[in-house]
């Protein structure tokens, strides 16, 4: 996953917490499965008697739950622009806990449809900011790993829900069945929570308050702020304690003047509050920017080259945003205006639809009712079998995460692995159709067999092809000024595809039966196709260089600015020195 675990411990802490809130969507999605058979939940809540009305509760719990995740979504935009990455997630992670302790304590359907709405609320957020600000923290090495794991931890998140569940329906029942299932979100939820005090704020967002900051005091005819304010180079400032950072030993980049290379061993951020554990435990004041959260980040001095010249050209990319904003007269006339926006905010919805209707959704959220439709009949059996699915999950996922991603495009990964999984879909529906499931056999035939084994085909396809990809490339194809934005859009239209989705799976496999199947076929088979003729590929390039991709700028004059913003560094140092 990361080479050099050491030098990358940071963006490792970053990614085991941001991707928390992607368990809980998992777990969440999964839950009510195990919750909804349980005698004493039924009993609890008079559902006994009435298993239309248990039935029509569980596509409620689902659909409220979504539903919530879809309105945050549209409406977390401004806070990712006004307050950043950190505090709209810890927004989010309060969400949860409130939420998960509602469904937990709840005495009645009433307080469990508010816990489920604030939940989604909550994971609706995390959603958006959090494979961004993974994105924006880790390197273009790393980014692949980091952001992927996001569908590593969904898919631990259901496979830990489907495990408890059968875990605990062995016990006697009693409302603690129930009520422990419910109430581990409020854990997993409570551990996001603490773990955001750990984390910086994004660089790239740090970078783009100081340019708009600097812009506005250039309109107000004041001085301009440095350029990498953290890195004053001036040995007395207070924000530094006069001694080396112990994480490296680099030198100064070759591009400073003679001499400068001392200057490393005055720069240090180990007074800068990076962290609210470190302004709230250590007692630090010294401001984060995007120079200092960088180096803090790759665990480098920030007179490191790389650190350098990795910030000069977010500095470069935050210009242009800021200017054509300036120029275009605000963010949405730039969405229309500049070269490529239309494309890329229509490819990102289109990844967000796409994911909500692989087929997954159905198997994760209706797994025991899939597998019984294709002639488990028994709920142990069925049970077994979606847990079985989960850990076969989990196990595709993590290969893709640690080994298989790093050997293919993101393009050629969505392209074969949308044909290979519309196929399997083809194949499900002509066996279930031509050899029809017989509600009143003793046993599963040969026929349900091989329909199941076409389920666990699926698997792989979808966790080392598509799953890990639709969060990675959706995350990194917007930048500057269409950054909140886009993944705004990805969100919401994953989220309003996952409402639909779940209030006609149901329905269509009563009522269709084995042709729902020829949904996600198409969808796959369509979405894959398209994917190669309209997505560009985005491996191996920064954020910054998405730009160039979807041809916004061309290179030669990315490169001119970055070089602009380093001759504007390197003449503040030699002023200073």
């Amino acid at each position: 996953m990361f080479t050099n675990v050491w030098h990358q411990r940071r963006i490792i802490l970053v990614t085991a917490i941001t991707t928390i809130s992607s368990t809980l969507v998992g777990y969440d999605a999964g839950v009510y499965g195990s919750v909804l058979v349980m005698p004493s939940f039924l009993a609890k809540f008079d559902l006994e008697d009435n298993p239309l009305r248990a039935a029509n509760l569980g596509g409620n719990m689902i659909t409220v739950y979504y539903i919530g995740a879809l309105v945050s979504s549209v409406f977390i935009t401004p806070c990712l622009i006004w307050f950043g990455r950190r505090s709209p997630m810890l927004g989010s992670s309060l969400g949860l806990v409130v939420g998960g302790v509602l469904q937990t304590i709840s005495p009645t359907i009433a307080i469990i449809y508010v816990g489920r709405v604030i939940s989604g609320l909550g994971v609706g957020a995390a959603s958006v900011a959090g494979p961004m600000y993974l994105a924006e923290c880790a390197t273009k090495e790393h980014r692949t790993a980091s952001v992927s794991f996001v569908q590593a931890a969904v898919t631990f998140g259901a496979f830990i829900s489907y495990w408890i569940g059968f875990g605990v329906r062995q016990e006697v029942p009693s409302d603690f069945q129930w009520r422990f299932l419910l109430g581990f979100q409020v854990i997993l939820a409570g551990l996001f929570f603490l773990g955001l005090f750990f984390l910086p704020e994004s660089p790239r967002y740090l970078a783009a308050v100081h340019v708009k900051e600097e812009a506005k005091r250039r309109r107000q005819g004041l001085p301009a702020l440095p350029l990498f304010p953290s890195s004053s180079h001036n040995p007395n400032d207070p924000n530094f304690n006069g001694k080396a950072d112990s994480d490296s030993k680099s030198a100064a980049p070759d591009s400073l003047p003679a001499g400068i290379d001392t200057l490393d061993s005055q720069l240090s951020y180990s007074k800068v509050a990076h962290t609210l554990a470190d302004r709230i435990f250590l007692g630090r004041t010294g401001p984060a920017t995007a120079l200092s959260t960088l180096a803090y980040l790759r665990c480098l001095p920030m007179l490191s080259e790389v650190v350098r010249d990795e910030c000069a050209e977010i500095y470069a990319a935050v210009g242009e945003a800021e200017a054509e904003r300036e120029a275009d007269g605000g963010l949405w006339n730039l969405l229309f205006r500049k070269k490529g926006s239309i494309l890329r905010l229509f490819i990102v919805g289109w990844v967000g639809i796409w994911q909500a209707n692989t087929g997954q959704l159905v198997l994760l959220t209706y797994a025991p009712t899939v597998l019984e439709s294709l002639g488990l009949s028994s709920t142990t059996i069925s049970l077994v079998a979606s847990g079985g699915f989960t850990t076969w999950e989990l196990v595709c996922v993590l290969f893709a995460v640690f080994y298989g991603l790093k050997k293919m495009g993101r393009v050629t990964a969505m392209t074969f692995g949308g044909i290979a999984v519309g196929i399997v879909f083809f194949m499900l529906a002509a066996i279930e159709g031509s050899c029809p499931v017989d509600p009143l056999a003793s046993s599963p035939s040969k026929a349900s067999y091989a329909m199941v084994f076409l389920i666990y085909v699926f698997v792989p396809f979808f966790c080392i092809f598509l799953g890990p990809v639709f969060w990675l490339y959706g995350s990194e194809v917007c930048t500057g000024s269409l950054r909140e934005v886009g993944q705004s859009v990805l969100m919401v239209m994953t989220w309003a595809a996952c409402v639909g989705g779940v209030k006609t799976t149901p329905i269509g496999l009563i009522a269709i039966g084995w042709k729902f199947w020829f949904v996600p076929a198409v969808c796959n088979f369509c979405f894959g196709v398209g994917a190669w003729f309209l997505m560009p590929e985005t491996k191996g390039r920064t954020i910054e260089q998405m730009d160039i991709v979807f041809g916004a700028i061309d290179e030669a004059t990315r490169i001119t600015h970055i070089q602009q913003v380093l001759r504007e560094e390197k003449a503040a140092v030699v002023q200073s020195a």
